[in-house]
């Protein structure tokens, strides 16, 4: 069977949390209050917008305000539909949410500047060498990476280093990751640029993109 997943995206909302406190539950908005950087609370608020959008869309009957907690792992999961998996990514002005019946992980990676020397600390030598003959092949390799973390629950404190990635003729991984096989796809946003999506097993997901207006909610 193809697992399926819903990706939502969104640029950054210039939303205030008043104008959603009917959206999210109060303990997710007083977390979001916390975060003193107003670009990153807008990016985290935005994310957020894109769950409930995303759960909207896969159940269609789900009553607002969401209830977020989060797994021993550290995954956030719905505590109404703990069966229900999420993932939430962004990148400079974009945001994009993944909801999947199965164990999800989602990145993007906007193309940037890359500091000197990052390939090295995080890349094996098979990826440095790919680095080296195409540099836009980087952000690729670090989406699948993280998103395989991200899946498992691991996140970037167990390694890089630990999910090695290939790219011809997709996006694969050489090896298992902690023992377990992991099948990866790349989404194409409506932005022009792409994400990288994993999940569990060795069929790549199917992914149904939405653009959502966040304001449609309010």
């Amino acid at each position: 069977m193809i697992p399926h997943v819903t990706v939502c995206e969104a640029s950054i909302t210039q939303l205030s949390l008043d104008q959603c406190e009917t959206l999210l539950c109060p303990s997710r908005l007083d977390a979001l209050s916390r975060i003193s950087h107003p670009q990153a609370q807008a990016a985290s608020l935005t994310g957020d917008l894109l769950l409930c959008a995303a759960v909207r869309h896969v159940r269609p009957d789900t009553a607002f305000p969401l209830v977020r907690a989060a797994r021993p792992s550290g995954q956030p999961y719905l505590t109404d539909f703990p069966d229900l998996h999420l993932s939430i990514s962004h990148s400079g002005d974009r945001v994009v949410c993944a909801v999947a019946d199965v164990p999800v992980g989602i990145d993007l990676e906007l193309p940037r500047p890359v500091r000197p020397g990052l390939a090295a600390r995080w890349f094996d030598a098979d990826e440095q060498a790919l680095i080296a003959r195409d540099s836009s092949t980087f952000f690729d390799l670090w989406m699948v990476k993280e998103a395989v973390l991200k899946e498992t629950g691991c996140g970037l404190a167990h390694g890089l280093r630990e999910v090695s990635v290939a790219l011809d003729p997709l996006p694969h991984l050489t090896c298992p990751v902690f023992g377990q096989l992991h099948a990866i796809a790349r989404v194409r946003l409506s932005c022009g640029h792409h994400a990288m999506l994993s999940v569990p097993g060795t069929v790549s997901p199917a992914a149904t993109v939405l653009s959502p207006h966040i304001t449609d909610f309010l």
